[in-house]
């Protein structure tokens, strides 16, 4: 009697050991889905991956040139082209013309087919350019046939507004074909010099910057996620400020006013600013869409709402997998889909992509796309 209650005390024991274990893995287990639960929806990225600084943004100068050298592809019958030419033999000193002065007159110009009248164009760099700096400039056709072979003769080039006459650049230099399926277009490398200093000026008369959200981020809450982390820099709290220097303007832009202890080193500040960690969502629901390429880019994390697609004769319902005629949907929870998953299905039925698009835009335009979609050219 004595061993057989001896034996049951220790069965109770070991069951009991047992389930204290299990708990207490059950417990580990919880707490390490809990860890990577919050590490999934919680991360710090710098603020430079979230915003630019209004200011420094590209530009463009544009001009009119001559290309010459071609090898009989330039204008044919374009007086302006031989108008061009003539002056741009006078000021080089060519003397030996029917002009009054010697100059070429543009008649005598008229069966000249090695040149061409182009657009020039070249784009300035966000933040700015020293005088004496180089980059590559866009050569465009009006008339001629093809710039292969040609060189672009010095060209003056100036700013966007028409009544700025400011001369920023000269560019010149062989022409290059940007595609030998477009020979009316092609570049310079190398071939804009800057003839003065352009800079991009980032702080106000008072003191302030503004921080534009990029593409991909613009949404009320992010506005106020870069405002809290700003308003929580330790340089600020440390140096006795009051924290209190941004505030959203609307749900992309952001103000932030410089302290006193920055006011004579801006750059300084940006360098500290940018570096500011900003708590981001690891969640990926977006959806980028490229209509002229028929590119789709799903993200891991759009989910769909209960639905049936019929498509060619294809039945797809996200609702029920076993309900599909042709394909399953795996289905994360009850009431919702990956967009992913069902992606994959319309793949493996060879959707093409275009038609895939078209469903996506429809169950967006439906309301049953959780997630955002961004259009890119």
């Amino acid at each position: 009697m004595n061993s057989t209650l001896r034996q049951l005390a220790l069965l109770i024991a070991f069951g009991l050991l047992v389930c204290g274990v299990q708990t207490a893995e059950a417990q580990v287990a919880q707490a390490q889905y809990s860890s990577i639960d919050s590490q999934r929806f919680q991360i710090n990225r710098p603020l430079s991956d979230f915003v630019r600084v209004k200011g420094q943004e590209g530009n463009f100068l544009q001009g009119i040139g001559l290309v010459v050298g071609l090898k009989g592809t330039g204008d044919s019958d374009l007086t302006p082209t031989h108008r061009a030419l003539a002056l741009m033999m006078r000021y080089l000193g060519s003397n030996s013309g029917e002009g009054p002065d010697g100059e070429y007159l543009p008649e005598a110009l008229k069966n000249v087919k090695n040149t061409a009248l182009v657009l020039v164009r070249a784009n300035v760099p966000a933040e700015g350019a020293e005088e004496g700096d180089f980059i590559d400039c866009e050569v465009s056709a009006i008339s001629a046939k093809s710039l292969e072979g040609g060189t672009l003769a010095i060209s003056t080039l100036q700013g966007p507004n028409p009544h700025d006459k400011t001369v920023w650049a000269l560019a010149s230099g062989p022409v290059k074909l940007a595609n030998d399926e477009i020979p009316t277009r092609g570049h310079v490398m190398k071939g804009c010099r800057f003839e003065r200093t352009i800079r991009n000026p980032f702080v106000t008369a008072d003191g302030k910057i503004f921080l534009v959200i990029k593409d991909g981020h613009k949404d009320f809450r992010m506005a106020q996620e870069i405002v809290f982390g700003v308003n929580n820099l330790e340089q600020n709290v440390s140096r006795g400020t009051s924290g209190q220097i941004a505030k959203a303007i609307d749900q992309k832009t952001v103000e932030v006013t410089v302290p006193p202890q920055y006011k004579d080193e801006p750059v300084y500040f940006i360098s500290i600013l940018m570096e500011t960690p900003i708590v981001d969502s690891l969640l990926n629901n977006k959806v980028v869409i490229n209509k002229h390429q028929g590119l789709i880019v799903i993200g891991s994390d759009v989910e769909i709402g209960p639905v049936v697609i019929n498509h060619n004769g294809i039945k797809v319902e996200t609702t029920n997998p076993e309900a599909s005629k042709f394909v399953s949907v795996d289905s994360q929870k009850s009431y919702a889909t990956r967009l992913k998953d069902l992606e994959d299905a319309l793949t493996t039925l060879k959707v093409p992509a275009e038609d895939i698009i078209t469903i996506v835009e429809a169950l967006h335009h439906q309301g049953k796309v959780y997630g955002d979609l961004v259009y890119v050219n």
